[in-house]
């Protein structure tokens, strides 16, 4: 793979990471883990830890989202298999626990979801899009539809540009 191209997908996803695109508070929102183990620390430590798991997953997201914008760029892949990628990357790299969606950042939409874990806008060869990985929640695309402005995945109910999600457990 051309080194070029893989730097320039690297910088267009880690600046989202390092400009704070990747939101602060994802790790208050994630849904709580399993019941600690015998001998766990509890408490501030165990707090810690667990946003520490929080921060591996969103870096693991951010990982194949590089990976996915590569590959698009390596290929010269059309702008709706882009944005499919995007939306299966994060769908399974999320362990397919949570809904995703991604929109066309040019797009206007009104977003009310609980439980996010992951927000970032990702700046490629097809423009900017916004990934978002969550529990549940509605959405609205006020703008065009199609593949190449939105793709969505999980547990949903879709009139229209208005999609309503349910958290998978």
């Amino acid at each position: 793979m051309n080194l070029r191209r893989r730097r320039i997908a690297t910088v267009a996803v880690s600046s989202a990471v390092l400009t704070g695109l990747v939101l602060p508070t994802a790790a208050l929102a994630a849904p709580p883990g399993p019941a600690p183990a015998q001998g766990v620390v509890t408490g501030q430590a165990g707090a810690r830890a667990g946003k520490a798991d929080v921060a591996v997953a969103i870096l693991d997201i951010t990982k194949k989202l590089i990976g996915i914008v590569t590959d698009a760029i390596e290929r010269k892949q059309n702008r709706s298999g882009y944005v499919k990628s995007l939306m299966e990357g994060a769908f399974y790299e999320a362990g397919q626990r949570y809904n995703v969606m991604v929109i066309n950042n040019a797009n206007r939409h009104t977003a009310h979801l609980r439980g996010v874990v992951y927000d970032a806008r990702i700046s490629g060869i097809h423009g900017t899009y916004r990934v978002i990985v969550f529990e549940s929640g509605t959405f609205t695309n006020h703008g065009d539809g199609g593949w190449i402005n939105w793709a969505f995945r999980g547990w949903f109910d879709r009139d229209g540009g208005h999609v309503t999600f349910r958290r998978s457990w």
